[in-house]
């Protein structure tokens, strides 16, 4: 499965998550499987039920003026931000001031861009795609809800959004999980041994 390194992804300082304004963000290519119209649907829903939400998209695809339309129909243009492609350090500097992570694939394996998320000690809502739950264990390092499901994503969005002690939780219970089960220099020490046994050393 993919690694991160925990150390290149650190919280926030200042332990607890401010009230008020929660700002979402979410990464990878803008292409068809990773099925953001689900994620900004959601941000609308979650909005019309008194939720104050922004969302950020890192990434850059083909999908990027379906997406601008689509954020234009919904009203949504003072809330979500398409940001493009950026330098790592700066995805790095964003998951930092973010409040969560919002993944919608309708396909993945396990994203690092979740990862990623979770090292830095975000909440994160992700859809139930592929291999996502044996990285985010529902209720424990995030919330995991059904693809496509623009409603139970935005239960997830106004749940997360109403109770920043839920968001702390879940986000330090993330960065755990990573460093306990995904860290890189464990997995480079795995495929080493596995090379070494293999070559009869």
């Amino acid at each position: 499965h993919p690694a991160v390194d925990p150390d290149r992804f650190q919280p926030r300082p200042g332990a607890e998550r401010r009230p008020g304004s929660v700002r979402a963000i979410g990464g990878g290519s803008l292409i068809w499987r990773k099925d953001y119209e689900t994620a900004l649907g959601a941000v609308r829903k979650a909005l019309d039920r008194g939720a104050d939400i922004t969302l950020d998209l890192v990434g850059a695809g083909p999908a990027r003026t379906q997406l601008l339309y689509a954020i234009d129909d919904l009203g949504l243009s003072g809330r979500v931000r398409l940001l493009g492609k950026l330098p790592a350090a700066e995805v790095a500097r964003r998951l930092r001031e973010a409040d969560v992570f919002v993944h919608t694939s309708s396909s993945e394996g396990i994203s690092n861009a979740v990862l990623e998320a979770m090292a830095t000690g975000l909440a994160v809502v992700t859809t139930d795609a592929g291999g996502m739950r044996e990285a985010v264990r529902d209720g424990v390092d995030g919330l995991v809800v059904p693809v496509r499901g623009v409603d139970t994503t935005a239960d997830a969005l106004v749940q997360v959004a109403a109770d920043p002690d839920l968001r702390a939780r879940l986000g330090a219970s993330a960065r755990r999980r990573v460093a306990s089960d995904f860290r890189l220099d464990q997995q480079v020490a795995a495929f080493a041994d596995l090379l070494h046994e293999a070559a009869g050393r």
